[in-house]
């Protein structure tokens, strides 16, 4: 083969081997929505003073709704999670009041290299916020610790004579 020709081929292979990279960074499509009804379906107040306890509910929901829980920022209040590779969900939990706590939620869904940001409030009603608000409910009426439980009578071991 003459060098020109081998030239042209390496050039090809060159542009060919170009032409496969790709950019790592995935395209975002935003919502189309306005920010104050992203808002509206993404965030819930909850009758609450303790934002520990409140984070570490979105924690166990998301666990129960079957995501992966990928960080925690105890000091900022957010939790990331992911589903399967291809759902991801923040979750911040900030107070407003002295007996009341925000949680806001944010899902992106990946797909093709694309992230798309959901903006379906039954999504975050039906698959997130109604879970919560059960589990917010449930956490509420703990009893708290088990020295705070008072010792359960030995019932079985007594007797008592019938005349």
């Amino acid at each position: 083969m003459s060098k020109s020709i081998r030239l042209a081929i390496f050039g090809a292979m060159a542009l060919a081997v170009a032409g496969c990279q790709t950019n790592n960074q995935p395209q975002i499509v935003l919502s189309k929505k306005s920010p104050v009804e992203l808002r509206a379906m993404q965030a819930r107040a909850f009758e609450t003073s303790d934002q520990n306890k409140a984070l570490r509910t979105v924690i166990a929901t998301l666990q129960d709704l079957g995501y992966g829980v990928d960080k925690v920022e105890p000091a900022a209040g957010t939790v990331s999670a992911s589903k399967l590779a291809k759902l991801r969900m923040t979750a911040t939990v900030y107070p407003r009041g002295p007996s009341r706590m925000i949680i806001r939620s944010n899902a992106v869904v990946m797909n093709l290299g694309v992230e798309n940001q959901v903006d379906d409030p039954a999504f975050y009603k039906d698959l997130f916020f109604e879970p919560l608000g059960k589990a917010m409910f449930l956490t509420a009426l703990e009893l708290g610790s088990e020295e705070d439980v008072p010792p359960v009578a030995d019932t079985a071991s007594k007797t008592t004579a019938k005349p």
